[in-house]
């Protein structure tokens, strides 16, 4: 499958934290988050989350030691989407969409 991403900020080699969204197969935007643990709290994946505006989307949370870069993110969604393919393009500002 193949989908759309846009980043909210300019990647670096090591991001504190990401947003963005992304589209799949000219569906809807949604909203993807990434950050990492404090050290309390569960890694994993959050997904189907949904926001009041009504967009939905999810939430990463990665080992408090994991690098977050454009890569990382690209491979999280792939693999948490079964997205083959991304195009990056300019899209909608998560913070406006949420």
């Amino acid at each position: 499958m193949k989908a759309e991403i846009t980043f909210d900020l300019v990647m670096t080699e090591d991001m504190p934290f990401v947003e963005g969204c992304y589209r799949l197969a000219d569906g809807v935007w949604q909203v993807f988050m990434f950050r990492r643990s404090n050290g309390t709290e569960q890694v994993g994946i959050k997904q189907g989350l949904k926001w009041r505006s009504g967009v939905t989307g999810l939430n990463a949370i990665l080992p408090h030691d994991a690098k977050i870069d454009k890569s990382v993110v690209l491979t999280v969604l792939s693999d948490a989407l079964g997205v083959a393919e991304w195009s990056e393009v300019r899209g909608p500002d998560s913070m406006q969409l949420r």
